[in-house]
Order: structure tokens, then C-alpha cells, then sequence
């Protein structure tokens, strides 16, 4: 009888046992969901620095002929700002790209033959220098007339970025928004050209010249739209990287002048203000 008792008590716990296995399985499930949706989260927010590094890089890899990707609206079209030869691939107000033909620098005046655009590109420039010059900002800005226009020259070491980065400083900054605070009052279209000296990046997130430059260029057209006010569309950016150097980069010297922005303010579009 005793014994009996005895078996039926093993038995009951041995049900017991076996009936909170569940929790186990339970508790992994549980982990694994808390760990797929921290993964959800982290994939929900884009790097645009890191997302742009990347597409210029599937850019290279996948396609190697120059041109543009097509229909596209997003970061993925920075890849076409990386300079090809014979033409500059631009990005026009940042979310979607055109083609066009860059006219290359070097001439000193501008024989356009429209004496209105002339005599207002003069106007704008006057009004860019005093308002540089109101700022005291002039010591690392240059502005001269060439074929192509106005060009507003910043050296980016002093005023702009840090070595290998692609974000403003402070003065850089204050320059983009003294220049815009004229261009409001004009309509005439812009294009940021970033450049670099020939010397190749070790480390960081972007993994050519031509990368470095091109970010560079945009973040100045999206200080302009976002925080100047300047119309999207009278905008656009090209990377040059190291291929255009205005000194040879042959001392350290050079290459600082060869590091730069220009703010290029085009004669195909003009208005008085």
C-alpha cells in the first residue's frame, strides 16, 4: 500500500518537472524577439554620412562607367557627384540630379556678352565683399569674375573643416550665411565645388578624395537651403576631389590652397534684385 503511495508521488513529480520546461522555451522566444527588435530600431536610423559613403562606394563598385543613377530622389543620388571626365555630374537642390558640362576655371573675366549680368554679378560682388568684410571674414575668402561667374573661394582649413572632415565649422558657417544673406535678394543659380590636395585619406568614413569633396560640397548646399533660405532648386554640388588643383601640390603650402570650397554663382540665371 505504502508503496503505492510512494509510486504515485514520484510520478506527480515528474509531471512537474516536465510541465515547466515551457518556461524555458518561453524565455529564449522572449530574447530573441527583445534582440530582433533592437536590431529593427538600429537599422531604423540612417548615418546620412555613413549612407552616402556607401553608395558612392556601390556606385563604383557596380557601376564603373561615369553617368547618373536614374529616377532616383534620395541620398543614393549622391553617388553622381563624383567627378568623371569631360563632364561634372551635379546634384540640383539636393534630391534629384541633372547632367551638365562644367566650364573649366581660369579666365579672369567674363566676355558672356549680357553687359545686365555683368554689371549685376559686379553689383553682387561688391555687396558680398562688405558684407564679409562687415563680419571681419574677409581674410580667407577671395572673390573674382570668370567665364562661368562670380566665384566665392574659401580655403577650407581655416575657415571650414577639419582635416578628413566634411563638416562646417563655426567661421565656416558664418561665411556660407554672409554670402547667402546677398543671394537672397538675387536669383541667380549656384554651384558648391568641394576640392581636396592629392593626398590620399587614411581611416574615416570616406574612402576617396573624390567622396571627401563631394559631402563636403553638399553639406555646404544644405546650409544654404535649410538654414538660409536660398530656393532648392537654384542649387547644386559637384565633388572635384584632388583632379583640379589651382597650385601644383608640391609643398604643404599648396596643398592648404589647393583644400577648398568654391561658391560659384552662375551667369546662366540672373535677375536685378
Amino acid at each position: 500500500m505504502s508503496g503505492g503511495r510512494r509510486g504515485r508521488r514520484g510520478h506527480h513529480e515528474e509531471e512537474v518537472e516536465n510541465g515547466e520546461r515551457w518556461l524555458l522555451t518561453y524565455a529564449d522566444m522572449i530574447t530573441l524577439l527583445l534582440a530582433l527588435f533592437i536590431v529593427l530600431f538600429a537599422i531604423s536610423t540612417i548615418n546620412q554620412k555613413k549612407f552616402l559613403a556607401l553608395a558612392l562606394g556601390l556606385k563604383e563598385s557596380f557601376d564603373p562607367k561615369p553617368g547618373v543613377l536614374q529616377s532616383g530622389n534620395g541620398l543614393l543620388n549622391n553617388a553622381s557627384l563624383t567627378q568623371t571626365a569631360g563632364n561634372s555630374f551635379k546634384i540640383a537642390g539636393v534630391p534629384g540630379t541633372t547632367t551638365t558640362t562644367t566650364v573649366p576655371p581660369g579666365s579672369t573675366q567674363n566676355p558672356s556678352g549680357n553687359a545686365q549680368a555683368n554689371a549685376t554679378l559686379q553689383k553682387l560682388q561688391a555687396q558680398i565683399q562688405a558684407q564679409l568684410a562687415a563680419a571681419g571674414l574677409t581674410g580667407n575668402v577671395s572673390l573674382q569674375l570668370e567665364t562661368r561667374g562670380l566665384v566665392v573661394q574659401i580655403l577650407a582649413d581655416k575657415v571650414f573643416f577639419a582635416t578628413g572632415s566634411a563638416d562646417l565649422g563655426p567661421k565656416g558657417s558664418q561665411v556660407v550665411d554672409a554670402v547667402a544673406s546677398v543671394l537672397k535678394s538675387y536669383t541667380f543659380n549656384v554651384d558648391v565645388e568641394g576640392y581636396t590636395d592629392n593626398q590620399p585619406l587614411v581611416g574615416g568614413p570616406y574612402g576617396s578624395n573624390e567622396e571627401l569633396s563631394a559631402v563636403r560640397a553638399v553639406n555646404v548646399v544644405l546650409r544654404l537651403e535649410n538654414n538660409d533660405g536660398i530656393n532648392p532648386a537654384r542649387l547644386s554640388a559637384t565633388g572635384y576631389g584632388s583632379s583640379r588643383p589651382i597650385v601644383p601640390n608640391t609643398s604643404p603650402q599648396n596643398m592648404a590652397e589647393n583644400r577648398r570650397i568654391d561658391i560659384v554663382i552662375l551667369t546662366s540665371q540672373s535677375a536685378q534684385p
